[in-house]
Parts: C-alpha cells; sequence; structure tokens
C-alpha cells in the first residue's frame, strides 16, 4: 500500500513539473515589445525590453476600447464567465499564464504570480508572490484585490474560494493548437486582441519555418525521458508529443497517453535513435552510459542530449516555439547550422579548414572519444585507440594502436575524413595530415574542457549538443563550488605514484580539481607533474591524502611508511580514487571526478561516509 501512495504521490508530482512550474535558470531577456517570440528570445537586453514593454501597456485605452466590456467568455473548464471591465490587477497562478501576458503586453496589470515565475528576467521583483503553483496561498491572493485570477485546471480544487475574491478564468492547453486558443482567449479577456493575433501568427511562421526545415527528413525515432525513477516518459496528448512531430521526430511511446510510465525492456524493444534529458529527469548522459539503456541505438551512436531549458517544451506559453526549434536542432541536427567549407584554429593555433560534414573520425586519444559521444558525434567515429574504453560500444570501434603510437597504416586504411588529436602528436602530423584535416586539442584546465567541447561541436556540426554538455557540466561544477566555497581548505595531498613518489602542481586537471572541490593542493607551488621525497611531503603535513587508483600503494601500506606520521594517516583520512580517468581525461566525465574529489574533502557537505583507514598497532612507521 506505501508503495502505490509513493508511486501517486510522484506521478502527482510530475504533473507539477510537467505543467512548467518549476526551472532553476533564467532564459536570455528579450529586448523589443513581445511581438517576435524569436526575437524575444535571443536578446538579454533587459532595459531596452522594459522600454519598449512600458511603452506598449500602458497606453490609455480608447472609448471604442472601453466600450468592449462587459464581456462573456467560455474558457477552458467549459465554465461561462463574465469580466464587467477591463482588468486592472490580475493574479496568475502559473508562468505560462505570466509569459502569455507578457506577450500580449499585459504584465503591467499582474500584480501576483507564483514563486516558480521566472520570465521575463525580474518578474517576480514588483509582484507579490502567492505561493507556489499547486497551493497558492488565497489569504494572500484575497490580499491583492485582484479584478481578475487566471489559472489552471490544477487549481479546480480551489475555484469556489477563488470565485469570492474575483472572476477566474481556467486555462489549460493541451496542444499547440490550444496554445494558440489560449493566446487568442487571454487577448480578448484583457484587451490585447491584436496583439494576440501578432503572437499567434508570429508562431506559426516559426513552427511553418522548422516544418519546412525537417520536411523530407526521414523520422527519427525519440524517447523523451520526464523522469528517472519510476522511468516516466511524454505520450499522446502531451505538448513534448506535439513537438516531437513537428520537429521530425517520431515519439517512440506516441502509442501511450499523456506522461507514462515505461520500463526499461519497453524502451529497448522501441530502440530509440535520439534519447532527451532535462536538468529535472533524475538522470545524466553518465546514468544512460552505464544502465541498460546503453544498449539502444542512441547510446551506441552518442546521440544522448540533455536539454538545458525544459520549460521552453513544458510551458503552454508562446516561448514553445523556441522549445521546438531546440528539438528541431537535436533531432536533425544536419539540417540546421554545420556551414561548410569551416575554417577553425585548433589549440595549437593552426588554422584548419573541414570542406564537409565529417562522417569518418578518427580519434587519437579517450578523452577526445568520450567527447565525441557526449556531444551526439559517436556513430562518425571510426578508429580510437587501444586505451578507449569509454562509452562501451567503443569496444567495437577499430583500433588504431596506442596513444603515444597510433599506427599510421591502419589509421590511413579507415579512409578517414577528419583525424583528431592532442599536443603529443604533433611528432606524426606531417604523416597524419597527408591522410585527412587534423585538429589538435590540448586543454590544460576546466575552462579549456569547455572550449574543446565547443570546439568538437562545431567541427562535427553537433554544436547543441556541445552546448548543452557544456551548460550541464558548468551546472554541476557551480553546485559543487557553492557548497564548499565558505569551508576550510584542509590539505591534500595527491599520490599518482608511489615510487618514486609523483604529485600534480599547478597546471594540472587534479590540482585544479582539488582546489575547486574546496581543498589545497600541499604542491601548488610545483608545476605541472612532480617528483616529491617523503622529507617534503612530512614538512607539509597534509590532512587528507589521496591515491590514484594505480599509485602502486594502498591507504593500509602507508601506515607502514613514513607518512604515518602525517595527520592525514593518523586521522585515517586517505582515500583511493574509483577510476582515474574521470580525474585525468579532459572531457565531460572529469566533473565526476570533482564530484568525487569534493566528497573525500568535505565528506560533511555532502552526506557521503568514507570507511576512515586504521593502522594496525603493530605498524612501525
Amino acid at each position: 500500500m506505501k508503495r502505490k501512495v509513493a508511486l501517486i504521490l510522484t506521478i502527482l508530482m510530475f504533473g507539477v513539473i510537467i505543467a512548467g512550474c518549476i526551472n532553476q535558470q533564467s532564459p536570455s531577456t528579450p529586448s523589443t515589445t513581445p511581438t517576435s517570440t524569436t526575437t524575444q528570445a535571443t536578446s538579454s537586453n533587459s532595459k531596452e525590453m522594459t522600454a519598449a514593454h512600458t511603452t506598449s501597456t500602458t497606453k490609455a485605452p480608447t472609448e471604442t476600447e472601453q466600450r468592449k466590456y462587459p464581456i462573456t467568455i467560455t474558457d477552458f473548464a467549459d465554465r461561462k464567465v463574465t469580466i464587467e471591465k477591463e482588468p486592472q490587477r490580475i493574479v496568475s497562478l502559473a508562468p505560462s499564464i505570466t509569459e502569455t501576458l507578457y506577450f500580449l503586453g499585459a504584465l503591467d496589470k499582474v500584480v501576483g504570480v507564483t514563486k516558480y515565475d521566472d520570465f521575463p528576467p525580474g518578474v517576480q521583483e514588483d509582484r507579490t508572490i502567492i505561493g507556489g503553483f499547486s497551493n497558492p496561498n488565497i489569504e494572500i491572493i484575497a490580499s491583492l484585490k485582484p479584478d481578475l485570477i487566471i489559472a489552471t485546471s490544477m487549481h479546480l480544487k480551489y475555484l469556489t474560494q477563488l470565485e469570492q475574491i474575483a472572476p477566474v478564468i481556467i486555462i489549460d492547453p493541451k496542444n499547440m493548437e490550444d496554445i494558440y486558443k489560449a493566446i487568442e482567449l487571454l487577448g480578448k479577456v484583457v484587451n490585447k486582441e491584436e496583439q494576440a493575433q501578432k503572437v499567434i501568427a508570429d508562431m506559426k511562421s516559426k513552427v511553418e519555418e522548422i516544418q519546412n526545415a525537417v520536411k523530407g527528413k526521414s523520422k527519427v525515432k525519440v524517447f523523451y525521458v520526464v523522469w528517472n525513477n519510476p522511468l516516466m516518459t511524454a505520450g499522446k496528448g502531451t505538448f513534448i508529443d506535439d513537438l516531437i512531430e513537428l520537429a521530425g521526430g517520431e515519439n517512440v511511446f506516441s502509442d501511450v497517453e499523456g506522461w507514462a510510465q515505461v520500463s526499461v525492456e519497453q524502451v529497448l524493444a522501441k530502440d530509440p535513435e535520439v534519447i532527451i534529458l532535462t536538468p529535472h529527469c533524475g538522470m545524466t548522459v553518465q546514468d544512460v552510459y552505464h544502465s541498460e539503456l546503453s544498449k539502444t541505438t542512441a547510446a551506441k551512436e552518442g546521440k544522448v542530449v540533455v536539454i538545458q531549458n525544459d520549460n521552453v517544451l513544458v510551458r503552454p506559453s508562446p516561448r514553445i516555439v523556441i522549445g521546438l526549434e531546440e528539438l528541431a536542432k537535436v533531432i536533425h541536427p544536419d539540417v540546421f547550422g554545420g556551414k561548410y567549407p569551416l575554417t577553425v584554429i585548433d589549440f595549437m593555433n593552426r588554422t584548419v579548414t573541414i570542406e564537409k560534414e565529417p562522417q569518418r573520425i578518427v580519434s587519437l586519444a579517450p578523452s577526445i572519444t568520450e567527447t565525441l559521444f557526449y556531444i551526439g558525434a559517436g556513430d562518425k567515429v571510426v578508429g580510437v585507440t587501444k586505451y578507449d574504453d569509454f562509452p562501451p560500444q567503443v569496444l567495437n570501434i577499430t583500433k588504431i594502436g596506442g596513444f603515444s603510437n597510433p599506427n599510421i597504416e591502419i589509421i590511413a586504411s579507415l579512409k578517414p575524413d577528419l583525424i583528431i588529436g592532442t599536443s603529443m602528436h604533433l611528432k606524426y602530423l606531417k604523416q597524419l595530415e597527408q591522410i585527412a584535416p587534423v585538429i589538435i586539442v590540448a586543454p590544460r584546465n576546466l575552462e579549456e574542457i569547455y572550449k574543446q567541447i565547443e570546439l568538437l561541436g562545431k567541427v562535427t556540426n553537433r554544436e547543441e549538443y556541445a552546448q548543452s554538455v557544456v551548460n550541464e557540466m558548468k551546472a554541476k561544477v557551480e553546485y559543487i563550488t557553492s557548497r564548499v566555497r565558505e569551508k576550510p581548505k584542509p590539505k591534500v595531498f595527491f599520490i599518482s605514484w608511489w615510487n618514486p613518489i609523483y604529485t600534480p602542481g599547478r597546471d594540472t586537471f587534479q590540482g585544479d580539481l582539488i582546489e575547486l572541490a574546496g581543498g589545497e593542493n600541499v604542491f601548488n607551488d610545483l608545476t605541472g607533474w612532480a617528483q616529491v621525497s617523503i622529507e617534503q611531503v612530512l614538512a607539509r603535513n597534509p590532512e587528507i591524502i589521496i591515491l590514484s587508483a594505480h599509485a602502486g600503494i594502498s591507504p593500509e601500506q602507508l601506515c607502514e611508511t613514513e607518512l604515518a606520521k602525517t595527520d592525514a594517516v593518523k586521522n585515517g583520512r586517505v582515500y583511493v580514487i574509483s577510476d582515474d580517468n574521470i580525474i585525468s581525461r579532459p572531457g565531460p566525465r572529469i566533473v565526476l571526478g570533482l564530484e568525487e574529489l569534493a566528497e573525500f574533502i568535505h565528506p560533511e557537505v555532502f552526506n557521503y561516509e568514507p570507511q576512515p583507514l586504521k593502522c594496525s598497532a603493530s605498524a612501525s612507521g
């Protein structure tokens, strides 16, 4: 019984999320009056937006306009509602309603919004927060003395109370056509009918533009993840289903109704070619590759992508056409962008021209391969090194030798149209350039890893995927660093190899990660990978020691060394990295290494409970 109740509560919770009430990041700011949906989504000039918006919404109504009232309309709940005069004090009970009123030029009439309203930016600053989306505060609403309340079907349970305060209109669009009807209805109610028609015309124009772009393209099978546990998706009758079809895709679960729970077995049977995640779905790209979903075509070809701002997909407002465009770019990246010939400058400041979109790529480093899979270009990879092991699909790709000694003959036999290497491969550059264009990447820190991902996204025509990967990484880094920012910085000693002792100094990924994770690298005064002595370590007396997975020594063996005298060993704070690759490969997975280091350094912040090292009484040191 408890399990059933929990499942019902989970589903109800996602009803709230899907209604578009939750978002943790602000989209860009419009710069013109709300007549062009596309322009508003891309501008960041908030001052111009405010000025234009004020001009368009404070005009005094003419005598003709005033004679429109009273009016009687039929809302989405089939209720007849009479509005006696033009509303001047509106309470909006959903972010999507607030957004629509903004596009209609009626935001100045809104006096109350939910705590989840975040568009346009600053929308909460001059308005009263009336509570959450699913649980508005009736007393606060009454105190605002509204002359109109606009709600959704989620608020029907409050209808009797709300109607005692002011007329209530229910807006409940289920698909794109309903969104147009909702905009028309609100335009009529707030005396902005002409503006409503302009907004609808702009939306329809954008939809037509996207449909024309994907016309003639084969339908791509798409699986949209709403939630991971239980696994939920968007079926028939949802905005997502509509948008996937309009974007040139085929929703693999269009045969189920509404927001549906599905099994992994069902997903595998439908074998999607693209898997779409959102920041709030409880699943990451990494999770997909470490689950049964890795068997799907989407995972095998590296077409698992995170849509960063899911509000433009699930809020039934004019911004939904922006969500449609994002989906179309993910489903058919070859149609959008990718202007070739393309000339780029790589990390060695070399100018490289790529004549057409690469279809056969040889990767000369595991970090490059991982990045290509993360940005949706995994299906283009035809050659990798013998050390490539992630994602699991790379095990079936032709091996071109080692990392430092690739086999030029094997590479040539693969007939690549692009080769991507590192600074380690400069000695082979002339030979490689005779085979195909060569891009060199050589990131030295986290910021340069972001640049590497963006560069590879550009050359492979996967810029949307690349940007989503970078955004997801930055969000993870910001979350971790914000948690440890005010914490004391314990002294950390990282052992990458024991005999002789090697440790990372500054200008290394590990050194950077230790600092970001809230620690102080005790050898930050050294550059690169440095050999140090036990005496130097004892002099710096680290509070935490972290061992590489292949350091050649275990925590217990440290008890038998001079390092038993350090505070780290005395207090049992010696840890082993679970996988060296997540802290040494400059790719998207490096944020997982940051997270693990942060748990070691500040376990109290991340509810991490490590097993403390205990040296036996016989340990001599």
